[in-house]
């Protein structure tokens, strides 16, 4: 383990969340409810539910939406009273004498004002006649004897927004950030040795970026061995668990420990995949799939909705490259919006072809595979040979990310085929910011920056420099105001937002490229 110091300050940082390995129970929240009345009904304090939900706010606590609830720990909010003034006045009255009380001979305002237990203020106010300094008692007159006013104790009732906000963290940047780097630099497997190495690369460009503006680091680099075997070992070092993030994008095989680890010490962990988000605060995923085919599905139906819709089956075993989740969830949205769609094998014949396909409406072709061997080999040569043969049909083919790692050597049979793509990322290497971090690149490491994508370096600096600019800016508050970071990234496209209350946050933002037509891209989100 390398350790590389990029400062000589230091103070405690620490997250101020709740660890979630306590016992707790949900609530949905009722119409009517407050934040303050489940306090008192759980018998617990705002303090530690806001603890226990860091994503909750007055804007999601409303009716219908289920919030963590923890157990009794033996303390409650603490009610607060103010003292008001009332009158003792029955409902539905509105006279403000209670009684019209008739002058005797000798009488005083004194006595009078004693008789019926009000205090002479009272009295000359409920007659303003008796606020002339020359004022005299006439034996005979009607005076009005008010209601009697009161100093009562009431209980303040905080707002939900009130409780929360009170309880929310404050801004208080660090001096120093402790990170955590572990990637697998002794994997055998080729491929993923060199992207572990990449990654770093990019890193640390971003940390170098970081120190230019200010930003103090001190940063512990770990290997996690050949298969994930030392994780255990580097988990358990003191410089870990002294951290204030750690960056884990290459840890698939201990995604469990990797969430333990950060329940336990309160330290948040950055993966690009992860299957506990949904009950972690402390967890960042960078690229999840599920969410994306959402979005994905959703630009779909609002794109192609009118279009003629083709799922193609690809002859793909290999059940990491299959998307059939996205097709399933297209078919689904069709089959609620009413609208037909048909299922062709990418074997079929040209026959088969033009019987599915239309020569009205714009044929839209979605593969149930990213396969790159596949695409290159079947479905771009089959698609491209039968539009130079049936020119009156309008194709187009809407794939998935992977795809952009061919980009380059495939882009005239993306231009042909109008295609779409989703993604989580773009990266053109001719616009100025690209040409700025390929130059720093080879400044560094005497070699040309990756422009396959993704590219794993850009990935590795956009990641880095997102989350570490985030937490200098703001600290504990980080995850508050993490809509809020001043961050243009080179390549990856960023929105987190929290899966629950009490989860962690995943990385929303999916676009999608267009090659159109008239050889140009466009990227819209």
């Amino acid at each position: 383990m390398k350790r590389l110091l990029f400062a000589v300050l230091s103070i405690a940082f620490c997250l101020n969340l709740a660890a979630q390995d306590q016992v707790f129970t949900y609530h949905t929240i009722q119409k009517g409810e407050t934040l303050y009345h489940l306090t008192q009904v759980y018998q617990v304090t705002a303090e530690a539910i806001c603890k226990l939900n860091p994503g909750l706010s007055a804007t999601n606590f409303q009716a219908g939406k289920t919030i963590a609830i923890p157990v009794k720990d033996g303390k409650i909010e603490e009610k607060k009273y103010e003292e008001i003034l009332v009158i003792d006045r029955p409902e539905g009255v509105t006279d403000k004498c209670r009684d019209m009380h008739k002058v005797k001979r000798k009488e005083t305002i004194y006595g009078i004002a004693r008789e019926y237990d009000i205090t002479e203020e009272e009295l000359r106010n409920a007659n303003p006649e008796m606020l002339d300094p020359n004022y005299k008692l006439k034996k005979g007159t009607f005076i009005c004897i008010p209601y009697k006013t009161m100093l009562v104790k009431k209980e303040i009732i905080p707002t939900d927004e009130e409780l929360i906000e009170a309880n929310r963290p404050q801004i208080q940047t660090p001096n120093e950030i402790r990170v955590g780097l572990i990637l697998p630099f002794s994997s055998p497997t080729r491929g993923k040795n060199l992207s572990a190495k990449m990654y770093y690369k990019g890193f640390m460009l971003a940390a170098d970026s970081l120190k230019k503006e200010g930003v103090n680091m001190d940063i512990i680099i770990g290997d996690s061995g050949k298969g994930e075997e030392k994780m255990d070992s580097i988990l358990s070092s003191d410089l870990i668990k002294r951290c204030n993030v750690l960056f884990c994008p290459q840890a698939e095989l201990t995604q469990s420990k990797l969430s333990a680890f950060a329940k336990q010490n309160q330290i948040r962990v950055v993966m690009t995949k992860g299957d506990f988000v949904e009950n972690n605060p402390f967890l960042f995923i960078t690229n999840p799939e599920r969410g994306q085919y959402v979005q994905t599905t959703e630009h779909f139906m609002r794109k192609f909705k009118g279009a003629n819709i083709i799922i193609l089956a690809m002859n793909d075993n290999n059940s990491s490259t299959q998307r059939g989740g996205l097709t399933a969830a297209i078919k689904d949205a069709c089959t609620a919006n009413g609208i037909e769609y048909k299922i062709l094998s990418v074997d079929a014949s040209n026959e088969k072809m033009l019987a599915e396909l239309s020569t009205k409406k714009e044929n839209v072709i979605v593969p149930n595979s990213c396969d790159i061997k596949l695409l290159r080999k079947t479905l771009l040569p089959k698609l491209t040979k039968f539009l130079e043969k049936n020119t009156k049909y309008n194709i187009t083919l809407f794939g998935h990310q992977e795809w952009l790692q061919v980009a380059n050597d495939e882009k005239s049979a993306f231009y042909t085929l109008n295609t779409h793509m989703y993604t989580r990322y773009w990266f053109n290497p001719n616009n100025s910011d690209a040409k700025q971090l390929a130059y720093k690149y080879k400044y560094w490491f005497k070699e040309d920056l990756p422009t396959r994508m993704p590219s794993v370096p850009t990935i590795g600096f956009d990641t880095a420099y997102y989350i570490l600019k985030g937490i200098n800016q703001y600290g504990d508050a980080f995850e508050q105001n993490i809509q809020s970071v001043d961050f243009k990234p080179y390549q990856n496209f960023t929105d987190f937002k929290r899966v629950s209350n009490w989860g962690g946050f995943v990385n929303h933002k999916v676009g999608f490229v267009h090659f159109m037509t008239s050889k140009k891209v466009n990227v819209e989100f």
